[in-house]
């Protein structure tokens, strides 16, 4: 008589789970300042930047090769991740290296602040933000407390802002966004766009062109 049904393989595709915990390790690694301070940057100019496209292709094939069901799942969980952008990541690094990186490349806060990284993340890198144009300061040795010129913007989630976005016309900016939503931080606002991009539900078009006024022109995002 046979013995019945034959035991199933053992994993099969282990390749797929080193894959996995070849990419966690990789996003767990320190990066130097220049590396953080440029990695930031990036995905304030192209949010899609923030993901690896080399680990999201080398995960979509271990998924469609893998052929036992648990390796399979842990293909799955591999691709979700290497398609979400770490954001907090991102930030994190470049608040814990931006300073000394700062300091030892002779680079003023104005600097940071012309290409677009926000007062309130600057400040949190340990940086003197002036608190007008006209008052330009370098960078400190700590924090600095200081009265702001206008009230801080309610604490609104990523979720609720997300979901305000359907609300809005096909085409808007983070501050359109920020407004309709009632507050939420640029960080907050621009993690919320960054997911809707990273979900396919949003694109960004680039800098408005009807843009008149003073400063920079405002970036332009579009429904899907």
């Amino acid at each position: 008589m046979g013995r019945g049904r034959a035991a199933a393989p053992v994993r099969p595709s282990e390749p797929v789970r080193a894959e996995a915990r070849r990419y966690d390790r990789r996003m767990a690694d320190p990066v130097t300042p220049e590396a953080a301070v440029r990695r930031y940057l990036a995905w304030i100019d192209d949010p899609t930047s923030a993901v690896d496209q080399d680990a999201v292709t080398k995960a979509e094939e271990a998924f469609a090769s893998a052929s036992d069901p648990i390796d399979k799942l842990h293909a799955a969980a591999a691709r979700e991740r290497a398609k979400a952008a770490d954001i907090d990541s991102i930030t994190t690094q470049f608040v814990a290296q931006a300073r000394s990186y700062a300091e030892e490349e002779g680079i003023p806060v104005e600097a940071f602040r012309s290409l677009g990284v926000s007062d309130d993340v600057l400040a949190e890198a340990g940086f003197a933000v002036p608190s007008s144009r006209g008052r330009r300061g370098p960078a400190a040795g700590g924090r600095k407390a200081s009265s702001p010129s206008t009230p801080r913007a309610p604490q609104i989630p990523v979720s609720q802002i997300k979901a305000v976005a359907d609300q809005m016309p096909k085409q808007f900016t983070l501050a359109q966004l920020a407004d309709k939503a009632g507050g939420g931080s640029p960080v907050t606002v621009r993690k919320a766009v960054d997911e809707l991009i990273a979900e396919g539900r949003a694109a960004k078009l680039g800098p408005d062109a009807n843009h008149t006024g003073p400063g920079r022109a405002p970036t332009i995002y579009e429904l899907r």
